[in-house]
């Protein structure tokens, strides 16, 4: 019974008048309207391989199960639920928990400035190592053999990517091998050693061997890789002060506060070091 009520029961539809198409009523429930808005909360309730699907084909089953809630939650407020101690003691518990989430929630966004993050990432993007990264062609064979005949013909004057296209085995073989830009960590290390030493416009003399048959590589280019972006390292940033933040505020609160631990069996424990938990904060700044 208990799966059953959880299946179907929702929250509350407030009975509002009509807000215009930006929220339309989807249904009427002797007079109480359920809207598009009321669909959409149901949908962050699923698990979470349900809610990339779209509301489309979500909406009929939604709907259903919307308008069981608002019945069943009318016949429990008229049936005294609302005053059942458990029910109360849950609430509260509910209540506790979203307050103790929108104080933290606060405190970080009051915390993690927009100044702070771009502080930040200046920092990062000065203390980060240089990068590199070339980009490359290579003509795969399964044997040594042919990869030495290949080397030859290049050593003759042959076109690196019409013999690319002509013996390659690689899928990239249509476009001459190309692999574009890359950096040492992307490629199997055996051949990342061998490209990263080569300079633009060198192949290499010896045939190159890896978990996928023999390469001939040649390297066109050289760059060093452009830190991301103020743009795209934001969010980033902003989670991990925030989080450094969330461990700064609740050790604070710790040291404040007189804690006892007791055992799962009421017995009291020795006494620790408070220290925040390392532990990412439910709530991130906007």
């Amino acid at each position: 019974m208990a799966a059953l009520v959880g299946a179907i029961a929702a929250p509350a539809m407030a009975q509002q008048p009509a807000t215009g198409d930006a929220d339309p009523i989807v249904a009427s429930v002797d007079g109480t309207n359920i809207r598009q808005s009321d669909i959409a909360a149901l949908i962050t309730t699923l698990p979470q391989q349900y809610r990339d699907i779209p509301m489309q084909m979500l909406f009929p089953a939604l709907l259903e199960r919307a308008i069981d809630g608002e019945l069943l939650q009318r016949e429990a407020k008229a049936a005294g639920v609302a005053e059942h101690p458990e029910v109360k003691r849950r609430v509260e518990r509910f209540r506790d928990q979203l307050i103790q989430e929108q104080y933290l929630t606060d405190q970080l966004e009051a915390a993690v400035s927009e100044e702070k993050v771009k502080a930040e990432y200046e920092k990062l993007r000065e203390q980060a190592p240089k990068a590199e990264e070339i980009r490359a062609s290579h003509i795969l064979v399964s044997e040594e053999a042919t990869a030495k005949d290949i080397v030859r013909e290049l050593d003759k004057g042959a076109d690196f990517e019409a013999l690319a296209k002509e013996k390659s085995i690689d899928p990239g073989a249509a476009n001459g091998g190309d692999l574009g830009y890359f950096t040492a960590e992307q490629m199997v290390p055996e051949f990342s050693a061998a490209a990263f030493e080569l300079a633009p416009g060198a192949y290499t003399k010896e045939p190159v061997k890896s978990q996928f048959g023999w390469h001939v590589i040649k390297v066109a280019d050289r760059r060093d890789v452009a830190p991301p972006s103020l743009d795209e390292a934001r969010e980033q940033i902003r989670a991990e002060l925030a989080e450094q933040e969330a461990r700064r505020i609740l050790a604070e609160l710790r040291a404040k506060a007189t804690i006892e631990r007791f055992s799962m069996d009421g017995q009291p424990l020795p006494p620790q070091s408070e220290t925040a938990p390392q532990t990412q904060p439910k709530t991130q700044p906007k």
